[in-house]
């Protein structure tokens, strides 16, 4: 009886009902829409790593460049399989500065996931020719074969042959050379990182093996690819929660409009609550009305926030997918539904107040009242 009355109580006026559950809705459709976002450049940030490296190990620097010793002392240890070292600056292609990676050649394969979709890695970087992406050589309407002006800090107005176009790979980007190439065109630049595979009898104590010979190097970040995943992982969860805490006050915000709702309805109905206590309605049973009102108010606004949320969030991560930022579109169904609990516990809590008001009105105070 509690709850049906509550849920006529929060029908009887739709206006100020639907008001008080529009701002939890826009509050929860904005987490909703971080949360989908979130969990889908989570997902990409792993994907990237899988599709993009075959290494066991990723060496890089804080400093973004490191000594070239590091990778001699890398190869001469003997679980070392292959290392191939990654360097990294810009240069301006057809007008527009772009980055630019240079790799080795001769472990790419070892190291490197390079899925090509036309031309001959090996054969085009080993004649200083430009691999492409798919997606610039598309929107660059440009093919294997085809002629682009260059220029190189060291070499200005030039031009080079597209040897070949692979499919997106996150870690390396659009434009990838050769190392000898590249040492060529920008002399002095130090290696940006260096990616290693190790042999399969030492591929469990290959992590201690490098940090041992590296030691002397306190600049350097040695991880495993797992380890590499879980730290993208944790730079776009340590994003998310600055946002959740923002995006927190206005679930605060609309839980301070419920109550103000709730009150209202309370004030309103005091000689109607006067009466259901006069025909037998006790204290437990008054508060679980004004709780069932609540919870109905809260789980209305938050089913609608979440499914609106949803719905952008797989649009925002969509429009980052046409740019191959995100993989795929994930839905992080257990945290939708863990909002939608936490919904329901702030409409208990706002209601907490208001309940105790109603169950605590004198019956004749309020029969008397108009």
């Amino acid at each position: 009886i509690s709850g049906r009355l509550g849920r006529e109580n929060s029908m009887r006026s739709p206006r100020r009902t639907a008001q008080s559950a529009a701002a939890l809705m826009v509050g929860l459709a904005l987490v909703s829409a971080v949360a989908v976002l979130g969990a889908s450049l989570a997902q990409a940030a792993t994907s990237s790593v899988d599709n993009a490296i075959s290494a066991n190990l990723l060496i890089t620097s804080s400093s973004d460049t490191f000594s070239p010793s590091v990778a001699r002392t890398v190869s001469r240890l003997p679980g070392i399989r292959a290392t191939c070292i990654v360097y990294g600056a810009q240069f301006e292609v057809q007008g527009t500065l772009a980055d630019l990676k240079g790799v080795c050649t001769h472990d790419l394969a070892e190291t490197v996931i390079l899925r090509m979709e036309a031309g001959t890695a090996a054969t085009a970087l080993a004649h200083g020719q430009l691999l492409i992406d798919a997606t610039t050589a598309r929107t660059k309407h440009l093919s294997v074969g085809s002629i682009i002006a260059v220029s190189f800090p060291a070499i200005e107005n030039s031009t080079m042959r597209v040897g070949g176009i692979f499919q997106p790979n996150a870690l390396i980007g659009s434009y990838l050379v050769g190392s000898g190439f590249f040492q060529s065109h920008f002399p002095g630049q130090l290696p940006g990182g260096i990616a290693i595979r190790a042999r399969r009898s030492a591929a469990k104590t290959v992590d201690r093996e490098v940090t041992d010979a590296l030691k002397s190097y306190p600049n350097l970040t040695i991880q495993t690819r797992a380890q590499f995943e879980q730290a993208q992982t944790a730079a776009i969860n340590q994003v998310l929660g600055l946002v959740y805490a923002l995006l927190a006050l206005a679930v605060i915000i609309a839980f301070i409009g419920v109550v103000n709702t709730l009150l209202l309805s309370v004030f309103e109905r005091t000689h109607e609550i006067g009466l259901l206590r006069a025909v037998g309605m006790k204290r437990g049973q008054v508060r679980a009305m004004i709780r069932s009102e609540a919870v109905i108010l809260s789980l209305f606004g938050a089913i609608v926030g979440v499914v609106m949320g949803t719905g952008l969030g797989a649009a925002l991560a969509y429009s980052l997918k046409q740019q191959q930022s995100v993989t795929d579109i994930v839905i992080p169904l257990s945290t939708l539904v863990v909002f939608l609990l936490i919904a329901v516990l702030l409409g208990l809590g706002a209601a907490s107040w208001p309940a105790r008001r109603a169950a605590k009105l004198d019956v004749l105070a309020a029969i008397a009242s108009e």
